[in-house]
C-alpha cells in the first residue's frame, strides 16, 4: 500500500514531536503493509524553512524499516494560492494537497481551484468526509466535475472519527467521490495508519479487490510516477473509469 498523506515529520506541525515518535509511526506503517509514504505535513512558514532537514532525517529513520518517503506537503487553499510558484508538491508530480473546509466553499472556491490548475497543478481535497457535510455533496460534485481528486481517510472509513463521519465516507465513495484512501496519521495512537481495518471494512462491504487495490495503490503509484490519469470507483458502478485531465507542468519544490 503507498499513503499519499502521512504526518511523518517530527516537530513541524501538530504531528510527531519526537524522532523515537515518527520512528514508532514508520514501524506501525511497516506492519500496516505500507512500502511508501508521502510525507504531508502541514504547511507555516517554519515549515518551509526546515523542510529539506528535517524531510531528510525522517527519510533516513524510513530507509532503516524498509519504507521509501517522498516529500509534500498539506496545504489550505489560500495558501497553496499565495505559494503556487514554489510549492511543495506529492512526490515531485503535478499533484499537490489541499485542505478547503465546509465554511469557506462558496462559489469563489472554483475559480481558485481553477487558477491552480492552470498554474500546472492536479488537485487533491485532503479528507473531504471530515470537511463536509450531505449538504455539500452538489459543490463536492461540481469540484469533480472540475478535474479534483479526493482523499478519504482510511479512520474515517473504520469509524475512527464517529459514525457520521464515517456514513458520509461511504457517501462519498457510492458518488464515485474517492479516488485515494489514506491515513492522514499524526501519532502512534489516536490518530495512526488504519489502513488494514479500512481494507477490512470495505472487503465485507463487498468490494471487488480491483477497486481496493485502486484506492489504496494503483492511483497512488500513478501519484508516485507523476502520471496524469487517475482513475475512479463508484459503488453505483461495476467498474472503474478514467478520467485523464489536460496535460499541464508547472513549477515545483521537490
Amino acid at each position: 500500500m503507498i499513503d499519499i498523506h502521512c504526518h511523518i515529520l517530527w516537530g513541524v506541525d501538530d504531528g510527531p514531536q519526537l524522532p523515537e515518535e515518527t520512528e514508532e509511526l514508520l514501524n506501525l506503517a511497516k506492519a500496516e503493509g505500507l512500502t511508501d509514504i508521502i510525507a504531508t505535513s502541514h504547511y507555516s512558514p517554519y515549515l518551509e524553512q526546515v523542510y529539506e532537514e528535517k524531510f531528510e532525517e525522517a527519510a533516513s529513520v524510513a530507509r532503516s524499516v524498509g519504507i521509501n518517503l517522498y516529500s509534500g506537503c498539506e496545504y489550505k487553499l489560500q495558501d497553496a494560492l499565495l505559494l503556487k510558484d514554489r510549492l511543495i508538491t506529492l512526490a515531485g508530480s503535478d499533484f499537490i494537497l489541499v485542505e478547503i473546509t465546509s465554511g469557506v466553499l462558496g462559489d469563489f472556491v472554483y475559480n481558485q481551484v481553477y487558477d491552480l490548475e492552470l498554474a500546472g497543478y492536479q488537485v487533491i481535497l485532503a479528507h473531504p468526509e471530515r470537511s463536509f457535510t450531505p449538504a455539500d455533496l452538489p459543490k463536492l460534485r461540481k469540484l469533480g466535475d472540475m478535474g479534483v481528486y479526493f482523499q478519504i481517510t482510511a479512520g474515517s472509513i473504520a469509524g475512527k472519527f464517529g459514525k457520521q463521519i464515517q456514513r458520509f465516507a461511504f457517501k462519498l465513495l457510492e458518488e464515485g467521490l474517492c479516488h485515494f484512501i489514506a491515513s492522514d496519521a499524526h501519532n502512534p495512537h489516536s490518530r495512526a495508519f488504519f489502513s488494514s481495518e479500512a481494507k477490512s471494512i470495505l472487503q465485507k462491504k463487498e468490494l471487488t479487490p480491483q477497486a481496493i487495490n485502486l484506492l489504496f495503490h494503483e492511483n497512488a503509484s500513478k501519484v508516485l510516477s507523476g502520471e496524469p490519469s487517475i482513475r475512479s470507483f463508484s459503488l453505483k458502478r461495476s467498474q472503474p473509469s478514467s478520467r485523464k485531465l489536460f496535460s499541464k507542468r508547472g513549477r515545483r519544490l521537490s
